[in-house]
């Protein structure tokens, strides 16, 4: 598969207040063997839990193994997702390797589930995919006391010193538990086609809640970890639906969602207009018309919203500008394009710069009494 960047690409800058085709509701299981792997247990396709746990074991892995316990999980999530990959790979590859396996077959997924060993092997497997063209989120297991998950050197503390928005870590008592956040990251993308969620303050059902003290829940969410705990007597609840640059998933996911639409949409109006489009401000016209009409979408789910824009100065907008509908879209004309771009055939370059809205995550309401 080639890919479509050098006739269409969209590049992301992320302003501090923050590929190919993808499926955003599918989650990846990728899962080390110990016998012989067939090139038909590279990627294996399931839809419940039954049948994922009678393909599992028939490609040879246990009930008890990592592998066969996180699917289940998986597909515990409520709302459930529509489907699981699973990809087997030799123990003589790495991680890395086995998820390029799985790439060369279908980019079809974006959550990602290692079910390996090892912190170096998860970190290397990490970087890895922050390196991919194609986006997508290892959901990590973190274990271990608070004190150890939040110790100097820890999982958390690398992950966070990576700055990375490509891994969800989850303070878990069993690394299966993952595999649940994992499965109801995708059930609730798949129920959301035409709105938006957040991971936080989600209850995540097949597994249960720790029970950490205020400070230690604290100590793991000031290393953008997540926690799966108990507020009040009833109320369980993942906290705070990050990922580890401190970004909340759901930012990350609909900004993978919005670059993945809008190269599809630029592939497409240049690959499929009948006629000539000729390096002219009329052409760029149509582009940008094309990009407005993909981001007011995003505006209707409530997930680019009008404010104030807190960035540098770019193009028309300076620090403090309203950006009405989350979102405005410019390029310059084609009369200062260079002569070498010219020669090229190279459209003007492009540019958005989109407001999130948010999302509201605390509340405080004061009583004024009278006596």
């Amino acid at each position: 598969m080639l890919s479509i960047d050098p006739i269409a690409r969209v590049t992301l800058n992320l302003n501090q207040a923050s590929a190919s085709p993808a499926s955003f509701d599918t989650g990846l299981i990728l899962a080390p063997s110990s016998g012989s792997v067939t090139d038909e247990m590279r990627l294996r396709i399931y839809s419940g839990a039954a049948q994922a746990v009678e393909g599992i074991l028939a490609d040879g892995y246990q009930a008890s193994d990592l592998a066969c316990r996180a699917a289940v999980k998986y597909f515990a999530a409520q709302p459930a997702p529509a489907r699981l990959l699973f990809s087997s790979y030799p123990a003589s590859e790495t991680a890395a390797q086995g998820l390029d396996a799985v790439l060369e077959r279908t980019a079809s997924f974006y959550g990602v589930f290692w079910a390996g060993s090892g912190t170096e092997n998860l970190l290397a497997l990490e970087e890895h995919i922050r390196g991919q063209e194609k986006p997508m989120v290892l959901f990590v297991p973190v274990t271990g006391s608070a004190s150890e998950v939040t110790s100097d050197g820890s999982l958390l503390s690398v992950l966070k010193g990576r700055n990375t928005r490509r891994a969800l870590p989850v303070w878990v008592s069993a690394p299966q538990d993952a595999a649940a956040v994992l499965g109801t990251a995708m059930g609730l993308q798949l129920n959301h086609g035409a709105s938006a969620f957040s991971l936080c303050y989600k209850t995540i059902a097949g597994i249960e809640p720790l029970s950490p003290r205020e400070a230690q829940a604290n100590a793991v969410k000031a290393l953008n970890g997540n926690v799966y705990l108990t507020r009040g007597y009833s109320h369980d609840l993942l906290e705070p639906g990050s990922v580890s640059s401190g970004m909340r998933y759901h930012e990350v996911l609909y900004l993978d969602m919005m670059g993945d639409e809008l190269q599809q949409a630029a592939l497409n109006l240049l690959a499929g207009h009948a006629d000539l489009l000729p390096q002219t401000d009329e052409t760029t016209a149509l582009f940008l018309n094309e990009f407005s009409g993909i981001l007011i979408r995003y505006t209707d789910r409530k997930i680019l919203a009008t404010g104030r824009w807190r960035g540098g100065n770019v193009g028309p907008l300076a620090n403090g500008d309203i950006v009405e509908d989350g979102f405005t879209v410019w390029a310059d004309s084609y009369d200062s394009q260079s002569e070498a771009d010219r020669a090229a055939h190279k459209a003007v370059p492009m540019q958005a710069a989109l407001v999130l809205s948010g999302s509201v995550e605390s509340a405080v309401l004061t009583l004024n009494v009278t006596l």
